[in-house]
């Protein structure tokens, strides 16, 4: 009786210990990539389309700036690409990249809106592996492309929140 107490005592520290580790390692990589502006022609269809939705109240995404839109000519929509690694063992799911916004900034929206899927649909990066999430900012053409960006995520269904920053 003394062996399998001893062995269930080891067992359960095995688990314990591995649920720690678990949450200890449940930080992602992040690393800033790249910032572009985009295409004058994708911009154009994008910036027409994203025009009526914020005009109608519609628009999927974070809206920073809700007076009315002006030309396209003064502004400009930056694509923030980001390299998310999960080094833990536990899937991290429900990605969400959001700028931080400074004035002058009116929209970010998420690459599942930029792809036209749904915008419900969860992000998801396994263990053990690297992706790249992108997410959208409509802004003042004038203004520079250094910003803060907050990704969260959910593992085992605690939230946690990283920040990444451009520039």
């Amino acid at each position: 009786m003394r062996k399998i107490a001893a062995v269930a005592a080891l067992l359960a520290l095995l688990l314990l210990g591995a649920t720690l580790w678990g949450f200890a390692a449940a930080r992602l990589e992040l690393k800033a990539e790249a910032v572009r502006a985009l295409p004058e022609e994708e911009f154009q269809l994008r910036f027409a389309r994203l025009k009526e939705q914020l005009a109608a109240g519609a628009v999927r995404g974070t809206v920073y700036e809700e007076t009315p839109l002006g030309d396209a000519e003064d502004y400009v929509i930056l694509e923030y690409t980001i390299m998310v690694g999960n080094r833990g063992f536990i899937p991290a799911r429900m990605l969400e990249a959001v700028v931080v916004p400074v004035r002058g900034d009116v929209l970010c929206f998420s690459q599942q809106e930029a792809q036209e899927q749904d915008v419900n649909s969860a992000i998801t990066v396994e263990n053990g592996r690297q992706m790249m999430l992108r997410t959208y900012l409509l802004t003042k053409k004038s203004l520079h492309a250094v910003r803060e960006i907050q990704v969260s995520y959910y593992i085992w269904g605690n939230p946690f929140i990283l920040k990444v920053r451009y520039g």
